[in-house]
Formats: C-alpha cells, sequence, structure tokens
C-alpha cells in the first residue's frame, strides 16, 4: 500500500478479502480452469456444475474422463480444443503421483510439464500456481479481468502492451497475488 497509492485505494475499499486455501486437487483444478478458459466466471460455474452433476460427484476425477474420447467430452458442454485438452491432462494424471511429483517440482520443471499438455498456457498455468499452489507473487498480465482493473484504476493506460502490465506490477512485490485478488474484487 505504502508502494502504490492506486492500490491502496482499492484495498480500502474492498477492506478484507476472503482467501482460499490453496486446491491440492490437481487434476480437479486443472479441468476447472480449462473449462473458464475465455468464458466468463458463471458461465464456466454451469459448464462446471453440469459435468459434476453429470458424473455425480464434487470434484473432477480421472476416473470420470479416463474412458472417455475427446467426442464424449465435448457433448459435456465444452468446445472441441477444451475437450482435447481435458483428454490430455487426463492421460497425464492416470500416472497417480502426478500430484506427489508437482509438489516436488521446481518451478521451471511445473512450467515445462503444464505447458506441454495440449490447451494449457501461461494464463491456465499462473491461475494454478495462485490458487491450487498458493504462490504469493504470481501475476498475469494476460487476465483481461485484471487489465481492466488496472484500466479502471488509471494504472495503464486502455489497450497498453502486457508487458507494460507487468511491469506496473513490479511495485507490488512480492504480494502481486494477493493485489491481483484485490483487483479482480473491485470489478464485483
Amino acid at each position: 500500500m505504502k508502494l502504490d497509492p492506486k492500490l491502496k485505494q482499492i484495498i480500502e475499499k474492498n477492506k478484507h478479502i476472503s482467501i482460499n486455501s490453496p486446491n491440492r486437487n490437481y487434476y480437479h483444478s486443472l479441468i476447472k480452469l480449462v473449462i473458464g478458459q475465455f468464458i466468463s466466471t458463471s458461465a464456466a460455474l454451469s459448464i462446471t456444475n453440469k459435468i459434476l452433476l453429470y458424473f455425480n460427484a464434487k470434484t473432477m476425477k480421472v476416473k470420470h474422463f479416463e474412458k472417455l474420447t475427446i467426442g464424449d467430452i465435448k457433448k459435456l458442454g465444452v468446445s472441441t480444443s477444451k475437450a482435447k485438452s481435458i483428454f490430455e491432462i487426463t492421460k497425464e494424471f492416470s500416472d497417480l503421483k502426478i500430484n506427489k511429483k508437482i509438489d516436488l517440482f521446481s518451478e521451471k520443471e511445473l512450467d515445462k510439464f503444464l505447458l506441454s499438455i495440449y490447451g494449457i498456457g501461461p494464463w491456465t498455468l499462473t491461475m494454478f500456481k495462485m490458487f491450487s499452489l498458493g504462490y504469493r507473487d504470481v501475476f498475469s498480465p494476460k487476465d483481461a479481468a485484471l487489465r481492466k482493473g488496472m484500466n479502471n484504476a488509471n494504472m495503464v493506460l486502455i489497450n497498453a502492451d502486457h508487458d507494460d502490465y507487468d511491469s506496473y506490477s513490479e511495485k507490488w512485490k512480492p504480494y502481486r497475488t494477493l493485489a491481483s485478488m484485490h483487483i479482480w474484487k473491485s470489478l464485483d
């Protein structure tokens, strides 16, 4: 707050925000993130709930998808691209020890592993680090909502390069995840 008066205003307006504990069910987290790519939060929640209802489950599990084809997954209400991504994530997570491996990965190894899976790009990787691994200093300059919130707060000019958002976020180190959460909340 001392280093950024504009963020200070947002934090003071938001007051306390709740931060959930990291979700250690990495498979479920990745599937939810893939479903949520490029759509609204409410649409993503609706699709996720529909899929969970279909499987009569509270969380996504490898066993739900491992015998499905990409076409079968698509019928659950996702695009072909997302169905392919879910299919590929399921293949990777059929190794039941992958959660433990992820916990042991260096950040570079994690990046290499996840980015090698079809449909997982920088945005999904960043959200995974924030919400599943609990990284405290992560920022996603490609997140449309973060850019909008920063534009609304006159932190960065509208239509600026992603690098400009990333550069501005440097002043929030080592708490860029928390700053991002406050900016998202400012849009509610």
